[in-house]
């Protein structure tokens, strides 16, 4: 692998890292890590088109991601009004009453 491609391997990594750490819920974080993670692979694999194979790679990565992603969601719910909020949430918007998680 030449020295230009493991630089832009490092860098789209290291940017799905960041943005992995900005997404909310599990399901976001696997789709940015599955859409970074398919597009290096994809540019790697698809030597002759390294666009088209980062594109496809990046799509597939992003969905694949989001779909074992979601299965670690962890849904709670606020005990006075009932409504859902993703795990990243600790208060209800609405009442501020500390959520629950589902079980």
């Amino acid at each position: 692998m030449c020295a230009m491609v493991k630089c832009v391997v490092a860098l789209v990594l290291a940017l799905g890292a960041v943005l992995s750490s900005l997404a909310c819920t599990p399901t976001q974080e696997g789709a940015v890590i599955g859409g970074a993670t398919g597009a290096t692979a994809g540019a790697i694999l698809d030597h002759h088109h390294r666009t088209r194979g980062a594109a496809v790679g990046g799509v597939a990565g992003g969905i694949i991601g989001g779909v074992i992603g979601h299965a670690y969601e962890i849904n709670r719910f606020c005990p006075a009004c009932g409504r859902r909020y993703h795990y990243c949430k600790a208060r209800c918007p609405y009442d501020g009453s500390a959520l629950q998680e589902v079980r």
